[in-house]
């Protein structure tokens, strides 16, 4: 019988030990899960940090009623934004994108391209394009000289991913309809 009362002893000071911990011992402060800030049971998700990769840049002269065009990888997905400017605000430029190794020049006189962009003559200038939700693959850019003189042009695209704020983009499509515009007579790699 001693044994038994030992034994109940024994549970009594665990209950009465585990109990006084519980009422002044240190406690775990409970945390939100990896990726989320805030406390349990408000977490939310961190935003991813802000990346951004120029894929293509470049400047240069171009020579009236020509069309340029370059092929370039975009490596990954997120948001492409796209900045041309040019020196005289009266010339009228248009940017546009296309897959790879698409869109002659009689292709992209009839606007018979599958544009991904397209963005025609306009006084907006410099030229800002964001394109949301951009995949990764193998694109053209093209820019299209308009105007009767010669112009100086340069451009950017840059890959953004991540928590980046948004490029400022003012309107830079064109009120003019594409018969408007006359047909670009030569075509050149940039």
């Amino acid at each position: 019988m001693l044994d038994w009362k030992r034994s109940r002893s024994y549970v009594a000071v665990a209950v009465v030990a585990a109990s006084l911990g519980a009422c002044n011992g240190p406690t775990t402060p409970q945390l939100c899960p990896a990726g989320t800030t805030g406390t349990p049971p408000n977490c939310t998700s961190t935003p991813p940090p802000c990346t951004t990769t120029v894929v293509e840049a470049g400047s240069g002269p171009a020579v009236a009623h020509t069309l340029y065009f370059f092929d370039f990888p975009v490596p990954d997905s997120g948001r492409l934004d796209v900045t041309m400017d040019w020196t005289n605000p009266a010339s009228r430029v248009g940017i546009y994108l296309v897959p790879a190794n698409t869109c002659d020049l009689d292709a992209f006189n009839a606007r018979s391209c599958t544009f991904l962009v397209r963005s025609e003559p306009s006084s907006v200038k410099p030229r800002k394009i964001s394109v949301p939700n951009f995949s990764a693959g193998n694109y053209r850019w093209l820019m299209g000289t308009f105007s009767d003189t010669d112009e100086s042009i340069s451009y950017q695209f840059v890959l953004s991913k991540g928590s980046c704020p948004a490029l400022t983009v003012a309107p830079s499509l064109s009120a003019e309809s594409t018969s408007v515009l006359p047909a670009l007579t030569r075509a050149r790699s940039h």
